[in-house]
């Protein structure tokens, strides 16, 4: 009988595990697909032809070294690019984009050079928490250290659409949209109202307070280098009248 008992419980843990599989990737591949941006409204646009625009976004210092951020030229591209050697800072643009109003976030992206490509990626590890790639979309908080935010990141090795806490609160939630191919241009398209509901269970009850975007490798001692442009925020669809007061 006891043998029976764990015969039926292995059998009962694998099936779980396939219908949470099967879930996690109709989930993903249903928001990866192109968003319908045909009456949508671009608020802001970067896409880094002059170093000007990088004087709109702030750095915040995460590390005893700061990551290297410059404009420049790719493939006959203006963007962002980043450089990190043992370092963790970011770039963030404070913009208010009501729930209300449908908000999505859309970029391009490409990663050069993957942290520590010894080892595998790690999304439960906070010393191996590290990432080429990243753009955090944060929502408004009275007390910063409380605001919830949803992290993209580019892999090395984790698959496409893995989703979980942040190692480091449970207030951030973590989603892999790419997984390896260095060296290529990627485009996403987000819908920020859906991938809130979809990570955190229930609809935004605030509104987004900035974007930012991050290349980092201080957690494994090690370097990266990514490329960021035309980044897009805007809402989706008709725009409502009626705005949240929320900041």
């Amino acid at each position: 009988m006891k043998r029976r008992g764990v015969h039926l419980f292995a059998v009962s843990l694998i099936a779980f595990l396939m219908a949470a599989i099967i879930i996690g990737a109709y989930y993903f591949y249903r928001t990866k697909r192109p968003l319908d941006i045909g009456k949508s409204k671009i608020l802001e646009r970067f896409s880094f032809s002059s170093p000007d625009e990088m004087d709109e976004w702030q750095e915040k210092i995460l590390s005893r070294e700061r990551t290297g951020y410059e404009t420049m030229q790719r493939e006959g591209r203006f963007c962002v690019k980043a450089v990190s050697e043992d370092s963790a800072s970011t770039m963030f643009y404070k913009k208010r984009l009501s729930r209300g109003n449908n908000p999505f976030i859309s970029w391009d992206w490409l990663v050069e050079e993957f942290p520590d490509t010894d080892k595998e990626d790690n999304l439960a590890k906070k010393e191996q928490f590290d990432f080429a790639a990243q753009v955090y979309v944060v929502f408004y908080a009275r007390f910063l250290p409380s605001a919830k935010a949803i992290q993209y990141v580019w892999s090395k090795d984790i698959a496409s659409g893995t989703a979980c806490d942040s190692p480091y609160t449970k207030n951030v939630k973590v989603i892999v949209l790419e997984s390896g191919e260095p060296g290529v241009w990627k485009r996403e398209q987000r819908d920020i109202n859906l991938d809130y509901k979809n990570l955190f269970g229930a609809e935004p009850k605030k509104d987004v307070m900035a974007v930012s975007f991050m290349t980092d490798s201080d957690s494994t001692d090690s370097g990266a280098v990514a490329y960021y442009t035309d980044i897009e925020l805007g809402y989706l669809g008709d725009e409502r009248k009626e705005e949240s007061s929320d900041i």
